[in-house]
């Protein structure tokens, strides 16, 4: 099952985020370096003061108040002084970046390279520098939070606003740049379906969109203009040739002609008025509303009004699930499964027995609704399957007896699409042909499929019973062409 690519709108947010995210990111290191060194140089000198102005006021202090200058100095600035001595075990000070090494330069460059300043002595942690007084080594212990970034934690509440401030923007930027490609998109789809779609705004405040606009409705006029013509050209063909053909079968049924000449001449005759009908069908586009239509309702009618299930040497087998609704023109769809029915009936015939075998199945797949129909036929190579859809395409006239002017199935692909479904051919194992129309429901929410088998009985006494049956239960019921009928419950 292929995954889904992401829309352009969240392919559009999530690249300008994450270039958000990078700026920002590369901002704030540019921010931490340029501000690391005048923010060591700070800390450097408060080191260099806050020693010298401790060794001078002990140095200068009477020796009956040093201890009490001692305690007002650990008390209120923070600071205490402890007496140095080989065994004390100390570690480098450690920091971010290059911050320690540049307060370590700066600090010896002004109180000697034999200064240390250690992050942590005899276990205890903290900003510790040597000093010398009198020729006594000390430890001075200045307070913990001088290494604190100048910034503390305010930034994160300010990246936290410039986050939602950039969120909002990307939004509001991304969904002003994909909103007209994603209304082309729609009209585009609507013209696909062979809808006329709304015109664009030609209005807009971006010139590239305007163009864009501009040359859409242009081209959707003229695609309005060649196929009016189009139509206008085969109706006037096709009742045209309607007269003559008429006047010639009718010279044919009462001249004086042998039999097998008269029957191949009619038949020909047959053949052309059935080119002239497709003609007449293709150039005909209807323009109504669509309507919600029961697909498999709809498929049972058609079958029975071909009357398929009367011949001789057809068998059919039908599964048909009903209150299967689609959005449809109810001419249009009986017309398109009229067309796969008389294509199985020309074309899906077994070579060898000349019987018609079809399986027709009506069915819900997700929010879809499936019509199949099956024949064990001579079959259509793979390679011409995508050909034999397009007007005017036929298939291989030497292989399977191709007739007509190719435009069966290219009718009913016009009609799916409109209806927004999807039309395709595969091969039947061990032989024959697959047309599978997919089609979007259109149910309500309190619409639910029932299983049944839509039938025509040879009677109306066996009708009226199966009636009977089919209200007390849902069934399927398999019918071929006798009339003899098998319900599995």
């Amino acid at each position: 099952m292929s995954v889904r690519s992401p829309s352009l709108f969240w392919r559009t947010f999530a690249l300008l985020m994450l270039l958000l995210v990078i700026t920002a990111l590369a901002w704030l290191q540019s921010f931490r370096v340029l501000s690391e060194v005048p923010f060591s140089k700070g800390i450097s000198q408060q080191i260099i003061s806050t020693v010298n102005l401790t060794r001078y006021a002990l140095i200068s202090a009477d020796a009956n108040y040093r201890t009490d200058l001692l305690h007002v100095l650990a008390y209120r600035e923070g600071v205490r002084v402890i007496i140095k001595d080989d065994t004390d075990e100390w570690k480098p000070l450690i920091s971010q970046g290059n911050t320690a090494e540049m307060i370590e330069m700066e600090t010896r460059a002004v109180l000697g390279q034999d200064t240390i300043i250690a992050g942590q002595v005899n276990g205890e942690p903290g900003l510790w520098v040597s000093m010398n007084i009198e020729g006594d080594d000390y430890w001075l212990l200045i307070r913990q939070d001088l290494l604190d970034p100048p910034f503390g934690t305010a930034w994160m509440w300010w990246a936290f606003v410039a986050f939602l401030v950039s969120t909002v923007g990307a939004t509001v930027l991304t969904r002003r740049t994909v909103t007209p490609l994603a209304q082309l998109s729609e009209v585009a789809k609507k013209l696909a379906r062979g809808e006329k779609p709304d015109p664009l705004p030609e209005d807009s405040n971006t010139a590239e969109i305007e163009a864009v606009n501009t040359s859409f409705n242009h081209m959707v006029q003229e695609l309005e203009r060649m196929e009016s013509d189009r139509e206008i050209l085969l109706a006037g063909v096709s009742h045209d040739l309607r007269t003559p053909l008429t006047r010639m079968r009718l010279e044919i049924e009462l001249s004086n002609l042998p039999d097998y000449s008269r029957d191949a001449m009619v038949s020909d005759l047959e053949q052309m008025e059935t080119i002239v009908n497709q003609f007449m069908a293709y150039a005909h586009r209807s323009k109504q509303p669509l309507e919600r239509v029961d697909l498999g309702l709809t498929t049972n009618q058609t079958l029975n009004d071909t009357r398929m299930r009367v011949k001789e040497d057809v068998r059919i087998e039908t599964s048909i699930m009903g209150n299967l609704f689609v959005m449809a023109h109810p001419t249009e769809l009986t017309r398109a499964i009229q067309n796969l029915l008389v294509n199985a009936d020309r074309y899906g015939r077994d070579p060898e027995t000349g019987i018609l075998s079809l399986n027709i199945q009506v069915l819900r797949q997700d929010n879809d609704a499936v019509l199949r129909i099956s024949d064990t036929g001579p079959g259509v190579p793979v390679e011409e399957m995508q050909r034999i859809v397009r007007p005017f395409e036929r298939g291989d006239t030497s292989r399977s007896g191709a007739k007509g002017a190719g435009l069966g199935l290219a009718i009913v692909v016009r009609v799916v699409k409109r209806s927004g479904g999807t039309i395709s051919l595969s091969t039947n194992h061990p032989h024959g042909l697959v047309v599978e129309l997919v089609m979007p429901l259109a149910n309500k929410k309190d619409e639910k499929p029932v299983l049944e088998e839509h039938s025509a009985p040879a009677d109306s006494v066996l009708s009226e019973e199966l009636a009977a049956q089919e209200a007390q239960e849902p069934a399927v019921e398999k019918t071929d062409s006798t009339g003899n009928n098998k319900t599995d419950v």
